[in-house]
């Protein structure tokens, strides 16, 4: 259930007079913003070596992470997403033609709360650097040289945790249309997929803001409902959205410097969405060869992350995740199977 970022103060739960100092000291640190839920260090199943725990002090059974954001809040912070895919297509003679392709994205940038108006917060993300994984190495993007929009935009409902990303599309789709008028507009068109690419700046620019905000976590682990997962196929790859169902729980508590950081992990497992056909056919276009009319597909998904949450805003400040799936197409004259290791990481940036 995701609460009214504006609603009133809730009552602190004393659980011992250290629970009681810590729940004081959050509270003051918020300042403008609500006081937090009452929260302690360390425990069994925290962060080992939490900086500031005390083993003495329990959380309560049952802690909120609400999204508080004000206008100056920032954040700059390191995004990477890399996956690893084999792709084995199989003709009517049986024989199996293998391809795999190891690709990766590398963003560092600063994310800003420019706006709050009613539970609506205006996200600007300014990018400092951009980087596609290459023979093994981060290389910067060479669609950086056509000066794509910088900085965009996004506005997220701290009370439903929506974002909206439809001013950065715009700005995104405005550009492409200008460089395809020029010279290099047919080199980029085959090799840089604007909707796949923006899927994959949504989801990298909009987890830290939902994935766990709005939750009420319990250290057992409660069911998350429906989520999306995408990892990245490449700049010319099409989106390969993963619907996935999963748990969550908190794993401790820590103060770090002025931060107030709540351990969190989870787990899910899902399909992958084959719901149209253009995955299948920009896939078998790697091998050189045209979609089928028709074709049955199965496939599954599961993953986990890890992250540390910054209770006083609810937004995550450090997270890793693993995600492996496999998808089989069956068409007439032969089949596709594909199987994809993606891996995620966001950590500050000093």
């Amino acid at each position: 259930m995701r609460t009214d970022a504006n609603a009133p103060h809730r009552s602190l739960v004393a659980v011992s007079t250290a629970l009681l100092c810590v729940a004081l000291m959050l509270g003051a640190c918020a300042a403008t913003r609500e006081a937090v839920p009452a929260a302690r260090s360390g425990g069994t199943d925290a962060a080992a070596g939490a900086k500031g725990a005390s083993p003495k002090m329990e959380l309560p059974k049952e802690i909120e992470v609400r999204l508080r954001l004000a206008p100056g809040d920032t954040w700059n912070s390191r995004f990477v997403s890399t996956s690893e895919s084999k792709r084995t297509l199989v003709g009517t003679d049986g024989k199996e033609t293998v391809k795999s392709r190891p690709v990766g994205l590398e963003l560092v940038a600063v994310q800003k709360v420019t706006a709050v108006e009613g539970t609506l917060a205006t996200i600007q993300v300014t990018e400092t650097e951009t980087r596609i994984l290459q023979e093994g190495k981060f290389i910067p993007a060479p669609y950086k040289q056509f000066n794509p929009p910088n900085p965009v935009s996004f506005t997220i409902d701290t009370a439903t945790g929506k974002t909206d990303f439809d001013a950065m599309r715009r700005a995104y789709e405005k550009w492409m249309a200008e460089v395809k008028e020029g010279p290099a507009g047919d080199i980029l068109g085959r090799t840089f997929r604007l909707p796949g690419y923006l899927a994959v700046l949504e989801e990298m620019y909009g987890k830290p803001f939902t994935r766990v905000s709005g939750r009420k976590l319990t250290e057992e682990g409660i069911p998350t409902g429906k989520d999306l997962v995408l990892p990245f196929l490449g700049p010319g790859a099409p989106p390969a959205p993963v619907v996935v169902e999963g748990t969550v729980r908190y794993t401790g508590f820590e103060r770090k410097g002025k931060l107030h950081l709540l351990g969190v992990s989870g787990k899910y497992e899902g399909q992958p969405d084959f719901s149209t056909g253009e995955g299948l056919a920009a896939r078998l276009a790697d091998f050189g060869k045209e979609a089928p009319k028709g074709f049955t597909a199965s496939g599954s998904a599961s993953g986990h992350f890890q992250s540390s949450v910054d209770v006083l805003s609810g937004r995550e400040t450090r997270s890793t995740g693993q995600l492996s799936y496999s998808a089989k197409w069956i068409f007439e004259g032969g089949s596709l199977t594909e199987e994809v290791a993606g891996k995620s990481i966001l950590e500050p940036v000093e």
